[in-house]
């Protein structure tokens, strides 16, 4: 049956179907680069490691618990810094083994942010030559011996340093449960 004068005046309903699938198109493209950015930007995880402040606290619990300080210096612009937080210290396997370990100092400098560190950012980065972010620094709990690690290189690399470095601050292997076992494997 042809169409009537009624039925033209009031539109072909063809052109609905076309409309709602443009718009899906449209939505599945949106969600698809909304995916991508969020792979991208996902947030970061938390940081599983009981960090103390700087100061004498730190230090004096070192010395009381026979524990080498793990000094973290860093700072909010330091985008490695961040990955190595990421990927290291919000590990719940290293973040143990860290806090099993050592005395974990974290020391965040704010000259860019604020134009000056507290006196006891200065003194500690002064006192192990800091020159960049990130800077690991292992201290015995008496302070005659150190090793520095300077920038970050991944997350095995780290945490065998870590390792590493425990042992020849502290001049023996680690009690049981504490840091070595490199930690390759899991």
């Amino acid at each position: 049956m042809p169409p009537t004068e009624d039925h033209a005046v009031a539109g072909s309903t063809r052109a609905t179907p076309r409309v709602l699938l443009a718009v899906a198109v449209l939505l599945l493209v949106a969600r698809v680069l909304l995916g991508i950015f969020e792979r991208v930007e996902r947030p970061p995880r938390p940081d599983l490691v009981s960090w103390r402040e700087p100061g004498a606290a730190a230090e004096a619990e070192a010395r009381r618990d026979g524990k080498p300080l793990l000094y973290d210096f860093s700072a909010d612009w330091c985008a490695p810094c961040r990955t190595m937080q990421d990927e290291v210290f919000a590990d719940s396997h290293v973040a143990a083994k860290i806090n099993a370990s050592y005395v974990p100092v974290r020391v965040v400098d704010r000259r860019r942010e604020e134009g000056r560190n507290s006196a006891a950012v200065d003194a500690l980065q002064q006192m192990y030559r800091v020159q960049s972010f990130p800077t690991l620094v292992v201290s015995a709990p008496d302070g005659t011996r150190q090793e520095t690690l300077q920038g970050y290189r991944g997350e095995m690399s780290t945490t065998q340093w870590l390792s590493v470095a425990l042992v020849k601050v502290m001049g023996a292997v680690p009690r049981p449960g504490a840091m070595p076992d490199p930690i390759p494997g899991r």
